[in-house]
């Protein structure tokens, strides 16, 4: 059952909107394709190793490996969409129900699987980030997102953003901060 846990959990993985965006945008540097099949791969592990994963661990330890991995916070609840259908499905699989197991996995969309050495993923440029050096990219950056500096400051700088987020309903935001 661990190897179709294993598929399942790659085609999970691989229709996230969130993460996909995270490593083409280049979110967790020059290896970000590398660290989200590394994140996968951990979340496969995390729930066969565990007896009984709830979904606020799994959901708590996914967030944590954006948050430090791409410095990603999703805000689109993807991570706990995506917490509930590992739970739901490592369950299936604990109690060996294959025909249920099918049933839910036929429910998922398709997609091209793009978690997977090899694969070339298109990276798009962030706006803003013309720079050609590391150096010039952490000025570029600084002006695009929010630094814990002091609560002052924070509090300015978010509000513009808060702002223009609420201007566009129905759009998912991928933001990027630093640690």
């Amino acid at each position: 059952m661990e190897e179709k846990f294993k598929t399942i959990v790659e085609r999970i993985f691989n229709n996230w909107t969130g993460l996909r965006l995270a490593v083409e945008h280049g979110m967790g540097g020059r290896n970000s394709h590398k660290t989200a099949i590394e994140i996968m791969d951990y979340m496969y592990e995390y729930c066969i190793r565990n007896a009984n994963p709830t979904q606020s661990e799994l959901q708590e330890v996914l967030e944590d490996l954006m948050d430090q991995e791409f410095n990603t916070v999703c805000e689109d609840n993807s991570i706990s969409e995506i917490c509930l259908h590992l739970l739901k499905f490592v369950t299936l699989c604990q109690a060996n129900k294959s025909d249920e197991i099918e049933v839910e996995l036929n429910k998922l969309p398709n997609v091209t699987p793009w978690l997977r050495p090899g694969v070339q993923i298109t990276y798009k440029r962030v706006e803003g980030d013309s720079s050609s050096s590391e150096d010039d990219d952490d000025d570029d950056e600084d002006e695009d997102m929010e630094v814990d500096e002091s609560p002052a400051t924070t509090s300015r700088a978010s509000k513009p953003k808060e702002e223009q987020v609420d201007a566009d309903p129905g759009w998912t935001v991928v933001t990027k901060k630093r640690k």
